[in-house]
């Protein structure tokens, strides 16, 4: 797989990357940088409005090394991981009236003391992952592709984009997984200028996913238990031993609906809806359904902006609410042979609600521009696994202030950011109704400590991008986030990434 990933990748990113316009490649930087330009979602959630959210065409090349380190952490994800990335993207305006757009991927790594969890995505299927009571050091292969392209008329635009992803995870010591994930969405969407201000835009989207699972034990010594897990730490007593494979197959849609101004100038409204739903199969065990999940997210955005040459200023509510219920087969297992299912119950819950209120203000002059941007957002996540009852309410106010500047120099384009994020924990409570004293629970007591701490985060970022000639450019981009816990740990993430511009 390796070899096949990296040839289709630089296929794909020669592919996107053409000569741009004449516009110098450092103010065209510049505009891509733009907080301005990435201050509202609804430009880049339909295809159809990728056109308008920016002037400039821009294509970059980078590849990068990615290092974090957790003292806390939810355990099925691992606290340490080490990456190296290959980035491609592109946005290209041929003519007034043809756009294409794309971006690219490839990353090549590995997470580290895993523990609960030996599936791929854990954040996109949990809670019905495959686990042990061993975990290690997981190695992965992730690339992906998308790309879109966008036609407009008078007054219309119709758009289109493909995006596919596809991971292989894997360890070479016992436990030894083996999980491939197939990733592919679709989307179509249309937008209508209304008068010579507005725009509004709707886009449709459909997905398929797919992961296979399969571990292996090629110890003489045995095996440990292996556990189907349904949340909070319960996990299938019908399936734990020795049932080692299976398949989610999962599937999804949704739609969104947007109201912007053409030229970022005015209020925006963006809406939309999205659908998510799997199918835990255990393919080793006459391809019973074990378990299903469905998700649905809403979400929200009402902004304004202002601009000026001078200066532009914003203000931005937005929200969103996921509700995911997970259902369990009940069974007959009289027989040995064979399963017949009886029933089914609705035991896992998890919702999250949020609202944030963000600002920005930013002085555009490329000669030397700065902006600070201020957010406040309240969050509330309610997970909960009925018989036996466990629950975990936790309610965060985060507040974080953004701060960017750069310079424009005769051959080059300094850009620094700095970022102070605060996260206090306003409610927070764990209700288990039959805790033990085992393995399982420790890993919800580490879970929910990291979850319901309190933390002061500090991001510093800085860019040099140095004009080779009017049409590329070389850049050197390092980026650092750095948590200080109420429970006396710390955690660090750094990139550092090296590219060019054209």
């Amino acid at each position: 797989m390796s070899f096949r990933s990296l040839f289709l990748f630089f296929v794909f990113s020669s592919s996107i990357l053409h000569a741009q316009d004449s516009t110098s490649v450092l103010i065209r930087i510049h505009e891509n940088l733009s907080p301005a330009v990435h201050f509202s979602n609804a430009y880049f959630v339909n295809p159809a409005n990728t056109p308008f959210s920016r002037q400039y065409s821009l294509s970059e090349l980078s590849t990068g090394y990615q290092t974090t380190s957790e003292q806390t952490s939810i355990q099925q994800l691992g606290n340490r991981m080490n990456q190296f990335l290959v980035n491609v993207q592109s946005f290209y305006k041929i003519n007034s009236e043809n756009t294409v757009f794309g971006k690219a991927y490839y990353k090549n790594g590995k997470r580290k003391n895993v523990h609960w969890n030996e599936s791929s995505d854990y954040q996109m299927i949990y809670p019905y992952v495959t686990a042990d009571s061993i975990g290690g050091t997981i190695s992965f292969e992730e690339y992906a592709f998308k790309g879109g392209y966008a036609k407009s008329f008078s007054k219309t635009t119709f758009g289109i984009a493909a995006d596919y992803r596809a991971l292989l995870e894997y360890r070479d010591v016992d436990p030894r997984p083996k999980n491939t994930v197939s990733d592919l969405k679709v989307q179509v969407g249309i937008a209508q200028n209304i008068g010579s201000h507005y725009v509004v835009g709707t886009s449709f989207e459909i997905q398929k996913y797919t992961q296979s699972n399969a571990l292996k034990f090629f110890s003489e010594l045995g095996a440990p238990a292996i556990y189907h897990m349904t949340g909070m730490g319960v996990y299938n007593n019908l399936l734990t031993g020795n049932k080692m494979s299976s398949f989610y197959d999962g599937r999804g849609y949704g739609a969104n609906l947007q109201l912007f101004p053409k030229y970022q100038n005015g209020f925006i409204l963006s809406i939309g809806y999205h659908h998510f739903d799997y199918e835990k199969i255990m393919t080793e065990f006459q391809n019973l359904i074990a378990s299903s999940l469905l998700e649905k997210r809403f979400d929200g955005e009402l902004a304004y902006l202002n601009k000026s040459e001078k200066r532009i200023w914003g203000t931005k509510i937005q929200a969103f609410y996921t509700d995911r219920i997970g259902t369990e087969n009940i069974f007959d297992n009289k027989s040995t042979t064979s399963y017949i299912k009886i029933s089914d119950a609705d035991k896992y819950s998890n919702q999250v609600t949020s609202i944030a209120f963000s600002g920005m203000y930013y002085i555009p002059d490329p000669e030397l521009s700065w902006s600070v941007s201020p957010v406040f957002n309240l969050k509330n996540t309610v997970e909960k696994y009925i018989d036996p009852l466990r629950k975990m309410d936790i309610t965060q106010a985060i507040g974080r202030l953004d701060f960017t500047a750069s310079k424009l120099l005769s051959k080059s384009l300094i850009s620094i950011l700095a970022s102070f994020e605060y996260n206090k924990a306003l409610n927070s409570k764990m209700s288990l109704q039959d805790r033990k004293t085992n393995s399982t629970f420790a890993m919800l007591d580490s879970n929910f400590a990291y979850l319901s701490s309190d933390y002061a985060k500090i991001n510093l970022g800085a860019r040099w991008d140095f004009k080779y000639d009017s049409d590329l450019n070389f850049y050197v981009k390092t980026n650092l986030n750095y948590y200080n816990f109420s429970t006396d740990k710390n955690n660090t993430d750094f990139q550092m990434s090296v590219g060019m511009t054209f």
